[in-house]
């Protein structure tokens, strides 16, 4: 109940960095969607040959449930720890928005390429592959943006106003919120690896 409070106020507070965020991330989506209608016939043949092969081997080899799952969670918080270096700095707003827009631009052009080059079976390997963790991840992801740019605004307000509070205890409040994101990152990742691999399997015969 406290925690939900907590999250409740959080979103509120920072309504219009939520919007900003969303906007970009949903930016990046769809310039990874019209990045596959730019790829020729050729370079289009070449991935769906590959994902063709990575089917065939699912079919033969168990998948490595803690190799995905490591793999998964350093990909990802590869992210957050970009994007909590950036609050930091003073120029780190639009940077933390393009780290934001790479993220979806990464979903959009995966999920569009799967659907558009492979059709009924591309879609639902697509919701196998990328929706489960995802419903984690990309949150996790936004929450840590939407920390960053609240972090940098205030440094720039600091310097403003020339205020006398404590930098360090900002910077351990904001540091403890980017732990509470990795670690929604950290369990998007534990059902990317031991979860989303059983869908897989089940779509991709």
């Amino acid at each position: 109940m406290i925690l939900k409070k907590a999250v409740e106020k959080q979103i509120r507070n920072n309504l219009p960095l939520y919007f900003f965020v969303l906007v970009f991330f949903v930016a990046g989506i769809a310039a990874g969607a019209f990045t596959v209608d730019a790829l020729s016939s050729m370079q289009k043949e070449e991935l769906v040959s590959y994902f063709q092969s990575f089917f065939s081997i699912l079919d033969k080899e168990p998948v490595q449930s803690a190799t995905v799952f490591k793999q998964s969670f350093l990909n990802n918080s590869q992210f957050v720890l970009i994007i909590w270096v950036l609050g930091i700095t003073v120029i780190g707003i639009p940077l933390i928005l393009m780290v934001i827009g790479i993220k979806g631009f990464i979903i959009g052009f995966s999920v569009s390429f799967l659907v558009e080059g492979m059709g009924l079976r591309g879609l639902l390997f697509a919701l196998a592959a990328v929706l489960p963790q995802n419903l984690l991840i990309v949150p996790g992801i936004l929450v840590a943006g939407v920390l960053g740019l609240s972090f940098s605004i205030s440094m720039l307000r600091r310097k403003k106003s020339k205020t006398k509070k404590s930098f360090s205890s900002e910077l351990t409040v904001y540091s403890f919120n980017i732990l509470l994101a990795l670690l929604i990152l950290f369990v998007g990742s534990l059902i990317e690896g031991y979860i989303t691999p059983v869908f897989i399997k089940l779509f991709s015969h």
